[in-house]
């Protein structure tokens, strides 16, 4: 069974060009093209394809921070870098790009590639082996930035400090600033693993809070607390089981 693949490029002919090349080699399938950051998100999801050929500048997000925002969601793919510009391949490589493929693209070149994910392919280990490259990567170098998405569609990356805390409602996984709320793509448990080091703690099953951004804890009745949020005055709840570690962070004796 052949592999799957999906092109992020914005130019249109370097697409066909690619989609060309590879349409020769029976153990890949292209099975969607995007030109955008955004669109290649939506591709993604939509797709779930095995591999992502991805161009390093692309309009809105650069394919870099794109990569680092593909890896972080459930099921990532391997992901070829496409570049007309050979400085790019060293971070790429440390990204734990599987593969880089220079413009004009050099259909040997690319035999070469598709040959190495068909090998991955047929061995799970070594396949999950190279997906974890760039996870790893990412766990350690990853940016003070979280990608969200505004009503319009439109992604954001926000800094860590501006975010007062996440809200699991429903299906949805909000992220609240002072100024505007955004869709995070993931769970509430993703949320908590991605920002547990910098200084949030999931304080209930519904809610990871910037322990910076807390302004009081009130003591409510049985043993129950709420804590106040700064900016937007909101109160949240504190589940019993996490209220002795909350107050041990913040200091609180009584």
């Amino acid at each position: 069974m052949p592999f799957t693949a999906v092109i992020i490029d914005d130019e249109p002919y370097a697409r066909d060009e690619l989609v060309y090349i590879i349409s020769k080699f029976n153990y890949c399938k292209v099975i969607g093209e995007a030109d955008t950051a955004e669109k290649a998100l939506s591709v993604f999801k939509k797709l779930k394809p095995d591999v992502i050929f991805l161009d390093i500048e692309l309009p809105d997000v650069s394919g870099i921070e794109t990569a680092r925002i593909i890896s972080k969601l459930s099921t990532p793919p391997l992901i070829v870098f496409a570049t007309a510009y050979d400085e790019y391949a060293i971070e790429a490589f440390e990204l734990g790009a599987i593969d880089y493929i220079l413009k004009p693209f050099d259909e040997r070149r690319i035999e070469v590639t598709l040959q190495r994910i068909e090998k991955l392919k047929a061995n799970k280990n070594d396949w999950n082996r190279e997906i974890n490259k760039i996870a790893e990567f990412i766990d350690t170098n990853i940016p003070k930035k979280l990608p969200v998405q505004r009503k319009d569609g439109i992604i954001n990356l926000i800094p860590y400090r501006d975010i007062l805390y996440g809200e699991a409602s429903g299906k949805e996984v909000k992220i609240i600033t002072t100024k505007e709320e955004y869709l995070f793509e993931g769970t509430l448990s993703e949320l908590e693993m991605r920002l547990k080091k910098e200084g949030f703690l999931r304080i209930h099953k519904s809610y990871v809070v910037n322990l910076k951004r807390i302004e009081a804890v009130i003591p409510w009745f049985k043993g129950t607390y709420w804590i106040v949020v700064e900016g937007r005055k909101v109160r949240l709840p504190v589940s019993k089981s996490l209220v002795k570690e909350l107050k041990k962070i913040l200091g609180i004796s009584c």
